[in-house]
């Protein structure tokens, strides 16, 4: 189902203006960098998996993490899969991609991730596993994003942060997050202060930057914990 979703993007993506996808800083996942993002998950013996993917496009993400299901990397015996898209004709795709799987249980949701999920508050809804590639773009000041972040008491002034710090919160305890960050916030004492002000709900692990992966918009790092567990994920909520 990951290679329909992909065939899906190169369509999709040179029809989309410049000018939409700045807007919504939307860069949708080619498959490689999918898969990678699947595999950094360690297996797991959890009866039920809960997946959130918010800013989900054609279900790229979604697709890869349920492809490894398929092929025997988690024991679940069930997937509950949770996805945020706002714009309409990603949504369908998406819509059609998910129902490809059985055992499946989606939730498309057609809202803005951010004020949906201010306006509920910050709370544990469950998810096992989340995976992401969020939006870049800054966020003034005065915005609407900016406005429901603080009022649920995140202060950031990038849309991908905001995603990753809105996942933790909704995350189970030992829930585990992949996702796409830029080279910045890895770097040193961005890293601290990153995660100090918008990751401290909940214990994180440490993260050093490794595998660069080349995307045609730009270059991306990911964090894998590198703590004692050795879990290869961007980041595991504390119990």
């Amino acid at each position: 189902m990951l290679e329909l979703a992909d065939n899906v993007r190169r369509e999709v993506a040179p029809r989309t203006a410049q000018k939409y996808k700045a807007e919504f800083g939307q860069f949708m996942t080619p498959s490689s960098v999918a898969r990678f993002m699947a595999s950094l998950f360690p297996p797991s013996t959890l009866q039920t998996g809960r997946l959130l993917d918010a800013g989900a496009g054609v279900g790229a993400l979604s697709c890869a993490f349920l492809d490894r299901w398929k092929a025997g990397g988690f024991a679940f015996e069930k997937v509950e899969a949770t996805a945020y898209e706002i714009d309409d004709t990603l949504r369908a795709h998406l819509a059609q991609h998910l129902a490809g799987y059985s055992r499946v249980k989606a939730n498309i949701i057609a809202a803005d991730y951010i004020e949906l999920a201010a306006a509920e508050g910050l709370q544990d809804r469950g998810y096992t596993h989340a995976i992401l590639n969020p939006p870049y773009k800054k966020i003034n000041s005065q915005s609407a994003h900016r406005l429901a972040l603080r009022s649920v008491g995140i202060e950031t002034v990038n849309l991908y942060s905001a995603f990753v710090a809105l996942a933790v919160a909704m995350a189970a305890p030992g829930g585990q997050i992949v996702a796409i960050i830029p080279r910045s916030f890895c770097m040193g004492r961005i890293t601290a202060r990153s995660v100090t002000s918008f990751l401290s709900v909940q214990p994180f692990a440490t993260c050093t930057c490794s595998t660069r992966v080349a995307r045609r918009s730009r270059m991306t790092r990911f964090c894998r914990k590198t703590s004692s567990s050795g879990l290869s994920v961007a980041a595991k909520k504390g119990r």
